[in-house]
């Protein structure tokens, strides 16, 4: 980015989240209820990162003050899947302008991003960009390129941020990529917590260590399953769109459940309980 430190200020919306107080852990069906925070500012950068030609981008955003002493990695879900409308946009080239605005929008600004700004301003935010084929890159299983990345990454944004303490999490189909990824890195970073949300076919995420280790489900991709949390249906009943539900496109409930309130609400959770 040019601008100073490579990091510009980006406005992140106001957004919907769970009221801690609501939430009963290991109760099925948690009667949820929720309330808005404010539209904050952070910084952004957006990089690329490159290893025997392949390469890849990578979405940073901290929060407006301070120098975060913990790091947030996403392993998101698997692209592929979206293909009618990447295509379009380039994904074949990892650095097409017009996807990373896509995934930047969506992804960051809108969904990830937003929720850990809302839950604590002590993390910085690290977005692996997918593209087509390998679809991690060079991130897929090298614990020692990722590490060298972070590395220059709070060079290049004048110490900006630190990774003495890292979580990460996954969402959806990238939990076959996450078990993958968190061994990789698990033996360079110091992985503190990890997050499954709505993991394919209910699998559950590896756990380096001791790490907290913290799984959802919505019963669309599995569940109830020992070892999550099961906030189905009848736990939504007080979120926003609830009554506008059976407008979501088919299949209903999946694109409610699985690609709107799970994606939508469950990591800022996650980070507040």
């Amino acid at each position: 980015m040019d601008a100073p430190n490579h990091l510009v200020n980006q406005i992140i919306p106001s957004i919907a989240v769970i009221n801690p107080s609501s939430y009963r852990l290991h109760a099925m069906n948690n009667r949820l209820t929720f309330s808005s925070v404010s539209s904050t500012t952070g910084r952004l950068g957006i990089f690329a990162a490159q290893k025997d030609r392949v390469q890849r981008a990578v979405i940073l955003l901290l929060p407006s003050t301070g120098t975060p002493g913990s790091l947030m990695i996403c392993v998101t879900q698997r692209f592929a899947q979206a293909w009618r409308t990447l295509n379009p946009l380039g994904w074949s080239n990892p650095l097409s302008p017009r996807f990373i605005q896509f995934v930047l929008l969506k992804h960051v600004i809108n969904r990830w991003g937003a929720q850990i700004l809302a839950a604590t301003g002590d993390m910085a935010f690290l977005y692996i960009v997918r593209a087509q084929g390998d679809e991690l890159g060079p991130f897929a299983s090298d614990g020692a390129f990722l590490q060298e990345v972070l590395t220059q990454l709070v060079t290049l944004t004048g110490n900006s941020f630190s990774f003495d303490h890292v979580d990460a999490f996954t969402y959806s189909n990238g939990v076959s990529d996450f078990n993958e990824f968190i061994p990789a890195v698990s033996s360079v970073l110091n992985i503190e917590a990890v997050y499954g949300i709505d993991p394919a076919q209910a699998m559950p995420i590896a756990r380096p260590g001791n790490a907290v280790r913290k799984q959802y489900l919505s019963g669309q991709t599995g569940g109830p399953v020992a070892g999550f949390e099961f906030l189905g249906l009848d736990s939504w009943i007080n979120e926003w769109k609830f009554p506008e539900r059976t407008k979501f496109d088919d299949p209903w409930p999946f694109n409610y459940l699985h690609n709107y309130v799970m994606p939508g609400y469950i990591l800022n959770l996650a980070l507040s309980t």
